[in-house]
């Protein structure tokens, strides 16, 4: 678990739904985002993921993107998200790992986008066969 100046660092942890991405992050780095992402309101659902990290301060942070769908509001967070991470240290490593699902352009595309408007981070793209049901 992460410490700075005596304060521990908590897990935040956000349990899926339907609209609802399931949520973990951890204090040693690791953060997994997972699901589909229609909040009603995305400001408030992001709240406590933002706020958690500006409190992170450790020399590396991975990330693991995997979700089906995002609005356009959820895309406005991630870019606040992802300005956040920006502005840590310079020494602190920043990998992101973004899922898509084969034949999902949009979802690709998205990820590239981040990629480029963020070329600090190492990204990494993932496709993943389509999962029949």
């Amino acid at each position: 678990m992460y410490e700075r100046y005596g304060k521990r660092m908590e897990n935040l942890l956000i349990e899926g739904t339907d609209t609802l991405p399931s949520v973990e992050m951890n204090s040693n780095g690791g953060v997994k985002i997972k699901g589909r992402a229609l909040p009603e309101d995305a400001v408030r659902f992001f709240q406590p993921i933002l706020t958690w990290i500006k409190e992170y301060h450790g020399n590396e942070i991975t990330i693991d993107f995997n979700l089906e769908y995002f609005n356009t509001s959820v895309s406005k967070q991630l870019h606040d998200f992802f300005n956040l991470l920006n502005h840590k240290p310079q020494t602190c490593k920043i990998d992101i790992i973004w899922h898509y699902e084969e034949g999902d352009d949009e979802m690709h595309e998205s990820g590239e986008i981040y990629k480029e408007l963020f070329p600090r981070f190492n990204f990494t793209f993932h496709q993943f066969e389509e999962i029949l049901e």
